[in-house]
């Protein structure tokens, strides 16, 4: 639930801030103006080209206010969030891809654009929706029509963001199917893989995993470490992502006990008037939590016992509440009673999908229908042993009181249409069923409308909880402090070790885009202002920036530091196992066993026995057959490998190989086109600075 009516404030200051940000805004507006400084601040760049803040939320403004205005849609913080990032991707397209979609000549006639939404070739989006199919279950091309054109007239905003989402979209796809169509596999490329496919080799080894040798005889001394790191910090492998990492405290803001009286007090004020209310669909809309008027059936224990027995007895026209469920007040007015019809039966289902033929399915029913009509007493046993309805076996096939609308027309017909007593086959899209009617009834129900209103904490209960966390931010400045206090109040410390600045979503947090963006902009050793998160205000401490590129020691200390032990142990098993051709002696030196690979092919990237290798592997194919390697170092461990039989490839059919291949190098580039124009663009991403 969002909060509203939150109380932001720091003493005195607001007013100060306020008046000065508007004297800001006037002079600050007229001397941009006259010094040409650009007013426009950047959201981002891609080739060198701004991506400018107001053109940007123009967008996002105009497409949140269309879900508003043209489609009467809810737009909450996430729904805003959702299209901010919409709108983003189309932007970096627009900017990446599409000069060069157009720079290879491709565009999208008028021809064409009605072609794709209401002509022969409709697109999925359209064509797979059932509003728009008509009686043969193909689109329904005058339908599509009628809907463009009703959305040109009524929603014009929406029709201009969609009408270029197709046309660009159209152009992207042109451009994807060239490239992919550009793709090709020849002949060497698919012997190649003809020949990682089909040369196998059969080896034994001992392998002696680092793992398994003790960590307290491999001890790295900082100097190794540095060494280590300083010979390996710019590997590709090792290139860091910008993050940060913060910590934070929350303090939720719950209703009190005087909120919540003041929440039923105001729905009692409302009684008199939804008593009297002439127009009951406008007085729930106007005064309702949810906006909504529907007429519900009322299950009977929903409200405290008082209420729920004025409820089950009061008459219609009458309002009852209001009452508590859960956390939402409430007040319903009796709309109707009802006699609602209900059947009790039992039967036996003999399903006609699982291969079981219709012909076969339909005597077996006959048959047992003349059984149970003979002696009823049978039908539970036949239950047991005949129905294919797991649903109902348990209990002898019995489907206890049901309304009409809960089955399929079929079924409801031999439940209702039949007296009690009667035994029928009915015939449905499952197979053929047994049904005895057991019983039928018509069930009073009561029908209400309801007017809900959550309890909410009130803006006097938002400014105290701001108070307290806006304490605890000024006091506690230090990660000393900052630990120290959340410990001694109770309050749950949530450390965020690793946060993107492309990320939106605080692990642990609802409506976290404050907190996002304040991590974002904020310096080592920062603690924020309470910051709006939900039902919460929190308190963020800023406690490592990780720049992007060759990490820093400290970053990946622990990382490097079993690395270079790694490194350690394959230089001492090299050289113990150096000189060692008897695989059956030098696995006894070594406390393990020899193992042993069968037929394993050249494209495999593990050996058997949950080793990943792929260097390994390629000097294990070097072998002749016969011989031993020296020893080999992995990732996993150090190898002695004897092949006994290596078997080449030989000439085949590569039909299989060039497709397979061509498939995926086809995939790859259709996949990976526009995250390859996008990296050669240069991409910079500042959203995190202001949202």
């Amino acid at each position: 639930m969002a909060v509203i009516g939150k109380i932001r404030e720091r003493s005195g200051l607001l007013l100060v801030l306020v008046g000065g940000a508007l004297v800001l805004f006037v002079v600050g507006d007229f001397l941009m103006g006259r010094s040409g400084i650009r007013r426009d601040q950047t959201l981002g760049v891609v080739g060198g080209e701004e991506i400018g803040y107001a053109e940007f939320e123009r967008r996002v403004s105009d497409e949140v206010e269309s879900y508003r205005n043209d489609f009467g849609q809810t737009v909450t913080a996430e729904v805003t969030e959702q299209v901010r990032n919409s709108v983003w991707q189309e932007v970096l397209r627009e900017r990446v891809m599409l000069p060069q979609a157009r720079a290879a000549g491709f565009t999208i006639t008028k021809a064409e654009y009605d072609d794709i939404r209401f002509g022969d070739n409709i697109l999925p989006d359209f064509a797979n929706q059932p509003n728009y199919m008509g009686p043969d279950g193909k689109p329904n091309k005058e339908r599509l029509r009628e809907r463009f054109a009703s959305v040109q007239l009524n929603a014009p905003v929406y029709h201009a963001i969609e009408s270029k989402r197709i046309r660009n979209n159209r152009i992207y796809t042109k451009y994807t199917t060239l490239v992919k169509k550009s793709v090709f596999v020849n002949s060497a490329q698919a012997r190649d893989e003809f020949a990682a496919r089909n040369t196998k080799s059969s080896f034994n080894f001992v392998a002696r995993r680092y793992d398994s040798e003790p960590d307290s005889l491999y001890t790295v001394s900082e100097s190794e470490l540095n060494a280590y790191y300083n010979k390996h910090k710019n590997e590709a492998k090792y290139k860091q992502r910008p993050a940060r990492r913060f910590q934070y405290v929350t303090f939720p803001v719950v209703a009190t006990a005087a909120d919540r009286s003041a929440a039923i007090q105001e729905m009692a004020d409302l009684r008199e008037d939804f008593l009297n209310s002439t127009n009951d669909t406008l007085f729930v809309q106007a005064n309702s939590d949810t906006r909504n008027y529907f007429v519900t059936p009322y299950v009977e224990g929903t409200a405290d016992k008082l209420n729920d027995s004025l409820i089950m007895n009061a008459p219609v026209g009458m309002v009852v509440g209001p009452y508590v469920d859960g956390e939402t007040v409430k007040v319903v007015k009796i709309k109707e009673l009802a006699s609602v019809p209900e059947a009790r039966v039992r039967h036996i289902l003999l399903s006609t999908q699982m291969g079981k033929s219709d012909e076969e399915q339909k005597k077996r029913a006959d048959s047992l229908l003349a059984v149970v009509k003979r002696d009823r007493s049978k039908f539970p046993d036949l239950v047991t042993k005949f129905s294919d309805d797991p649903g109902s076996t348990a209990n002898g096939g019995v489907y206890e009181w049901f309304g009409k609308e809960q089955m399929v027309p079929e079924f409801t017909a031999a439940s209702f249409d039949q007296k009690v007593g009667a035994i029928t086959i009915a015939k449905t899209t499952y197979g053929y069923h047994i049904v005895e009617v057991l019983g039928q009834r018509d069930r009073q129900e009561r029908r209400v409308v309801t007017i809900e209103h959550a309890l909410r904490p009130s803006p006097n209960t938002f400014k105290e909880v701001y108070k307290r966390a806006n304490d605890f931010s000024l006091r506690n400045t230090t990660e000393e402090a900052f630990v120290a206090a959340a410990e001694a109040e109770g309050l749950a410390l949530v450390p965020v070790d690793e946060f993107g600045p492309e990320q939106r979503s605080v692990p642990g947090l609802t409506q976290s885009s404050l907190v996002a963006s304040w991590v974002n902009r904020a310096a080592v050793g920062d603690v924020s202002e309470p910051l709006d998160a939900g039902d919460n205000y929190v308190v963020v401490l800023l406690t490592g920036i990780r720049e992007e590129g060759a990490p820093k020691l400290d970053d990946v200390r622990e990382l490097f530091t079993r690395e270079a032990m790694k490194e350690k142990k394959a230089e001492a098993l090299l050289a113990r196992m150096n000189g060692k051709t008897d695989l059956s002696t030098l696995a006894q030196e070594l406390g393990t066993t020899v193992q042993t690979a069968t037929d394993m092919a050249y494209s495999n990237y593990s050996i058997p026995g949950g080793y990943a290798e792929y260097e390994v592997i390629g000097k294990v194919f070097a072998l002749r057959n016969g011989e031993t390697s020296v020893p080999l170092k992995g990732d996993n461990a150090v190898y002695v490998v004897n092949v006994t039989n290596l078997t080449e490839a030989g000439e085949g059919d590569l039909t299989v190989d060039r497709e397979s291949l061509l498939r995926r190098l086809q995939s790859r580039a259709e996949n990976g086109l526009f995250n390859a124009l996008r990296e050669a663009a240069g991409v910079q991403d500042n959203r995190s600075r202001f949202y």
